[in-house]
């Protein structure tokens, strides 16, 4: 209760009246009830027509690689990919989920996970050792999912130290007892196109500097990583359809995993992010953009 009362004394400190007060107290209240809401529809980007997600994963049914992208802290997003994971299953597909939220070296917990041969306290370790400050129960459904059905999970990440490094002082900084733990045809090589582009993407970040072209480094070399694990199970197992599970900025088509990808067909499920809304998206950057269950920033004054 007096938590309540000193939110709504800060807003009043700041001269929001308090028909306003009420209606922001509204949103909020608003905005919890349905955050776990589902995705319902998409926009098929290639003619503007907006589909149930049924027709979705019918129409993403036919390649080796389906990239779902995500806001990561979103029960929306997680729900549709389970949705989609269940669909191409329903479907008689064999499928594996590629998953930006391990790397590489946790594989063999992983494998253990889906194996049965871990508990779930002990898998829960290695997912918050891996991806921190994201709560495990946004993908427990998702990983519940893989293990009842005997679904592989790839870790598709670069091991953070490595990431760190690079961001910090750059790919040259890499011994070669570092490059150790990245595939053979990895590297970080930034072209004044990959930095164009990300300067428009990160905003404030986007000074001309040393320091912003080992953040790009860093990015890319991730995406190269993914790209390169993604690779090498397609020609492991290429009969079945590998879905990619990463932040939505990873599986844009322009920038992301799928630029890096070489050959493999692949299709793209985005959700709305800045530069890919409903009406600036286009099919280089994705087949399909969601539509969210429900976006604040249309209800404030």
């Amino acid at each position: 209760m007096a938590a309540r009362w000193l939110f709504f004394n800060n807003l009043q400190s700041l001269g929001v009246s308090d028909m306003h007060t009420t209606r922001y107290l509204a949103i909020i209240a608003l905005l919890f009830l349905l955050s776990g809401c589902s995705v319902t529809k998409a926009l098929r980007v290639g003619d503007r027509t907006m589909v149930d997600i049924a027709t979705m994963v019918d129409g993403v049914s036919g390649v080796p690689v389906v990239f779902i992208g995500e806001q990561h802290d979103s029960a929306a997003d997680h729900k549709l990919q389970l949705e989609v994971l269940k669909g191409l299953e329903a479907k008689g597909k064999l499928i594996a989920i590629g998953m930006e939220m391990f790397e590489s070296t946790s594989q063999r917990a992983v494998h253990n996970w889906v194996a049965g041969e871990i508990s779930k306290d002990d898998f829960i370790r290695v997912y918050q050792w891996n991806w921190r400050n994201i709560p495990y129960r946004l993908y427990e459904d998702i990983f519940d999912f893989a293990r009842e059905n005997h679904i592989q999970i790839i870790a598709l990440n670069a091991p953070r130290s490595i990431v760190e490094k690079v961001s910090q002082h750059g790919y040259s900084s890499l011994t070669d007892d570092d490059k150790r733990y990245l595939p053979p045809d990895a590297d970080a090589a930034v072209s004044d196109a990959d930095l164009d582009f990300f300067r428009s993407s990160y905003g404030a970040h986007s000074e001309n500097s040393e320091h912003f072209r080992h953040i790009c480094e860093a990015q890319i070399l991730r995406n190269r990583v993914m790209a390169s694990r993604i690779r090498w199970f397609h020609k492991l197992e290429p009969g079945k359809i590998v879905v990619v599970l990463a932040g939505a900025a990873h599986v844009r088509g322009i920038g992301g995993i799928p630029d890096e990808l070489g050959a493999i067909p692949f299709k793209i499920i985005l959700p709305p992010l800045p530069g890919a809304s409903d009406t600036s998206i286009s099919t280089k950057d994705a087949d399909y953009l969601l539509e969210e269950p429900f976006s604040i920033f249309s209800h404030l004054p």
